[in-house]
């Protein structure tokens, strides 16, 4: 009997002409992905963000499904009628011609990170016995959004190249619960994002190793730190578990394996070591940060937030450390955000709003080359600027509406006659498309400072602490953070600005710590296994008090 075969059908790139076959009835992302060309999904292809734009040709239409619901929300009449579509929706039906739009793109390219602080006070090289072989070892930071990965000479004691890459497990979705969900649909899928994690490690692994003039062949180890969940996808474990009540993890414990166990190709058999991991919702990372900044030896009241995909907070108290996660969500990060962005170039960082003028000025990240450019969309912090600068001109209200008393032309109704603030304009961006904020957007901003707080206060609160001594924000997000509009917003609790420092990417600088000086391994699981864990959400003031968070808090000019 004769096996019955899928349709195929042609599948044209444009501009640059490339194609490949598809089968009828796969969604067009899918298609894409499978050869290699990622699009922004943030909500892992379920029609909601509206990330991943593409145009079909007029001469292709009736090669696709007709539009549904969630695209004629998104997209309106207008667009539509151009040929735009979101590709997680499009269903294959004949030879399809597919324009992508820069901005849809989850970029494949690697782009250089600011250098660790490693701290002066601890001797970091090791003598080197093996010669070329071994010199060098990778501190990894595995994140949800972003990949880092840092080249450090272990003769030296110091950091040779670094690079990032944005974690192309974003299409299935930002938040790591999307990714639970899709890893337990079959262990297909479960491989297929540990292989997308281990291939971005090594596309950065070799773009450091070509720019530094290394052999990748001599990278002899590598310490990879990240969330409980990123952690299990890339040791093939499955992470269920930690998705379901009571969110526990299937191992605790560090690991030691070698790099091709996992598929890992710079060299297959370096050493891998991840951390130990402190629940189901406190990561390596925060313990590779907690590690970097001596959080064991600082002073009572000093509080360490890594906000990333996920909020992690670890504070020293009286009698130890106490943290807890905080489900701030990927707001902070903009993936949430309707013309959200990483920080890269392109991006509008920080925002002014004159209201003298009735204008807005947008800091725009600039190219690697330092020249200027027009964005493109809007990353974390310019999110955080705008909404406190919305609030500060007397644009939002308290409790987080747009408002427009004296009709400034800032504000703007969208498609559905809802207002959103206009960054810029269509002839102003690079997507020739206007860079807006959404009342959407405003109340994610709101729920996930509200969360961060929460966590914050409620940590203060079981260990018996007035107020914050100290405030440390480590992760990418805090690069460009303006404190003052976080405080503005409520994101922190309040304290004077002198007593909040960035500290950069902290997990990264432990993960290098904990792979210039392996014998710091043990202080990393007595570390782990000495933090208290707080379940805000069993806390039965939880509610009352995240409601209340929500609001921006009262200010005076």
């Amino acid at each position: 009997m004769r096996s019955l075969k899928k349709e195929k059908h042609t599948i044209k790139i444009l501009p640059d002409g490339r194609w490949f076959a598809a089968e009828r009835g796969e969604r067009l992302m899918e298609a894409l992905a499978g050869n290699d060309i990622l699009l922004q999904s943030r909500c892992g292809g379920k029609g909601l963000c509206g990330k991943c734009l593409v145009r079909i040709t007029e001469s292709s239409a009736s090669g696709a499904s007709s539009p549904d619901d969630s695209e004629a929300r998104i997209l309106g009449k207008e667009e539509l009628q151009a040929g735009y579509r979101l590709a997680c929706r499009v269903q294959i039906l004949h030879d399809l011609s597919v324009e992508i739009p820069p901005a849809s793109l989850l970029s494949p390219d690697t782009v250089p990170k600011a250098p660790l602080a490693l701290p002066e006070t601890v001797s970091l090289a090791r003598p080197s016995t093996t010669g070329s072989a071994g010199r060098y070892g990778l501190a990894v930071d595995l994140g949800t959004t972003t990949i880092a990965v840092y080249l450090c000479d272990l003769a030296s004691g110091g950091i040779t190249g670094s690079l990032s890459i944005g974690n192309p497990q974003a299409m299935f979705g930002d938040d790591v619960l999307s990714r639970i969900g899709f890893a337990a649909q079959s262990k297909k899928n479960l491989l297929r994002l540990q292989k997308m994690a281990v291939g971005a490690m090594d596309r950065c692994a070799a773009a450091v190793c070509r720019s530094t003039h290394v052999d990748p062949g001599h990278i002899g180890s590598a310490v990879v730190v990240g969330n409980s969940i990123m952690i299990h996808i890339f040791a093939g474990v499955d992470p269920r578990s930690i998705g379901a009540y009571p969110y526990r993890p299937v191992f605790l414990e560090d690991r030691t394996f070698k790099a091709g166990s996992v598929g890992l190709a710079f060299n297959p058999s370096a050493d891998i070591f991840t951390p130990p991991l402190i629940s189901g919702f406190l990561g390596s990372d925060i313990l590779a940060a907690a590690l970097a900044v001596d959080l064991d030896h600082a002073a009572c009241g000093t509080l360490l937030a890594d906000i990333g995909t996920n909020g992690e907070a670890i504070l020293k108290g009286r009698e130890g450390l106490l943290a807890a996660s905080c489900a701030t969500g990927p707001a902070f990060e903009a993936a949430t955000i309707r013309h959200g962005m990483q920080a890269v170039s392109g991006a509008i960082a920080a925002v002014s709003i004159d209201r003298v003028g009735d204008r807005v000025i947008c800091s725009v990240i600039p190219q690697s080359s330092g020249a200027d450019c027009l964005p493109s969309g809007i990353c974390g912090s310019g999110v955080v600027s705008a909404v406190a600068e919305l609030y500060r001109t007397g644009l939002l209200s308290g409790n987080g509406l747009l408002v427009n008393p004296t009709g400034s032309s800032l504000i703007r109704r969208d498609k559905a006659g809802l207002l959103e603030f206009e960054l810029a304009g269509a002839s102003q961006s690079q997507t020739q498309r206007p860079i807006t904020l959404t009342q959407t957007d405003i109340r994610a901003v709101q729920l996930a400072k509200g969360a961060l707080f929460t966590g914050m206060k409620m940590l203060c609160a079981e260990a018996g602490i007035a107020s914050l001594e100290r405030l440390l924000v480590a992760g990418a997000f805090g690069n460009f953070l303006d404190i003052k509009a976080a405080l503005m917003i409520g994101m922190f609790p309040d304290l004077p600005e002198d007593c909040i420092a960035m500290v950069g990417n902290a997990a990264a600088t432990g993960a290098a710590l904990l792979l210039f000086k392996p014998e710091l391994r043990d202080q990393a699981r007595n570390l782990a296994r000495s933090v208290k864990v707080l379940d805000l959400a069993a806390r039965p003031d939880f509610q009352d008090l995240f409601l209340r968070s929500l609001a921006f808090p009262a200010w005076t000019s």
